[in-house]
Formats: structure tokens, sequence, C-alpha cells
């Protein structure tokens, strides 16, 4: 990397340096930066402690600075060029992420789109305080791409605004325990419709409604990824 020309060969800009050939601009530009397209935090809605490394942790310092921490540590750069700090511009499923690094003395901004959230689910110990029951339990099961197909099936169980009292990771998916049969089935359609999944129903008694004198019942509702041929 140094100077070969006062002009971009590939803008025209003038330049007293050029890195590859190019000016910092066109260089920054290069898709050569591997930055991860999404990142998130779970943080529990009703204590505010944060799932890190595998535990609920109440957090020492700010929430999205757990973020960025993990933004930081899978980025890649090129050879040469030193990270000098992460930032983000903007929060959620449209985020922008603006990346300032260096190569020698000259100073490079990149800006990247993602998806980079904080979400908010209510953590195990919480769910226990509060004696949440469930009355429905969703199946998510993929066949490939696991984790993709869990958030895609995610975000549609979301959109119908159920009460959620816990989310169990399973081998190839995770159990979702809903406290309302009606939006869990509303959820599960939506998948249906979206995803392609076969959708299987079960239920089991598990109490007596004394009132109305005719058993409890709780829905399984098993939404099985199709394999493709």
């Amino acid at each position: 990397m140094s100077l070969k020309s006062r002009f971009c060969p590939k803008c025209g800009k003038e330049t007293e340096k050029l890195l590859d050939s190019l000016c910092s601009s066109c260089y920054s530009g290069k898709p050569n930066v591997k930055v991860p397209n999404q990142k998130n935090v779970l943080q529990c809605v009703k204590c505010d402690m944060i799932y890190n490394k595998g535990f609920w942790t109440r957090p020492k310092k700010d929430i999205e600075s757990y973020l960025i921490k993990r933004i930081r540590e899978s980025i890649r750069l090129p050879d040469g060029e030193t990270l000098i700090d992460v930032k983000l511009l903007e929060l959620g499923k449209d985020a922008e992420l603006l990346i300032r690094s260096e190569v020698g003395d000259e100073k490079l901004e990149r800006i990247i789109n993602g998806k980079f959230e904080i979400k908010k689910y209510c953590c195990p110990a919480c769910s226990r305080e509060q004696g949440i029951d469930y009355t429905a339990k969703l199946q998510l099961r993929a066949t490939k791409d696991h984790a993709k197909f869990v958030e895609e099936a995610l975000s549609y169980i979301r959109e119908a605004a159920p009460k959620v009292s816990k989310v169990e990771p399973m081998l190839k998916g995770v159990d979702v325990y809903l406290v309302n049969q009606r939006l869990a089935k509303q959820a599960a359609r939506r998948i249906k419709k979206h995803l392609e999944v076969t959708m299987r129903e079960s239920y089991r008694n598990y109490s007596w409604d004394h009132e109305n004198d005719r058993p409890k019942r709780r829905i399984t509702i098993l939404l099985k990824q199709k394999l493709r041929k």
C-alpha cells in the first residue's frame, strides 16, 4: 500500500495517498470486510438481566455496549488494517453500524446495514416467580439452517403478540410455551402461511375445570420444516 498516483483509477479523485491503488473512499467500499449481518442481546422484560456467556446475569454497564462487544469480536478486517471503533447509529431490524479503522495513518469509515437488536424476553427465574402457566406449546423443528428457521418462526409468533411463558432450546429447534391457546393457533397459522412447514396438533388433559365440569387441556402444535428434495 503505497503512493502510486495522485488520481484514483476507479473514481478519478485526486488524492495524496492510494490504498491498494485506490483512494480511501473506493478502498472502503471494497467487499473485503467480514461483518456479521445480525447480532442480538437478550434482556429480561421483568428484572432487566441479560443472557451473557450462557448465563442470565445483572448487566454491569449499558446493554448496548454488550451488543457492540459481540459485533466487534466478529469483525474481520483485511491484513494491515486496524479496528479503531464501532458505533451503532441505529438499532433494530434495519440497523446501521459505523466502523472506523485505519491503514497506516489513513483513517477509514464504513457504514454497514444489518439486524442488531436488544430482544426482550422473560428469563426463567421471573417466569417461575410469576407462576406463569401455559396452555399451548409450539414445537419448532428445522431440517436445516436451524437458527435461521427458528428466528423467522419466532418473528411470526411475535406478530401475534402472545404472552410467552418461556422459550426452551431443543436439539433441532425450540419449544415455545404460550399462555393463550387462541393466540398460539394464530401464530402457528402465520408460520404455516409464510414458511414451508407441516403442522400437527395434539391435546393433553392437565387439570379439571370444576366450574364447567370438564377437563382443562393443553395443546401442542408441531411445526416441522419440510425437507426439500
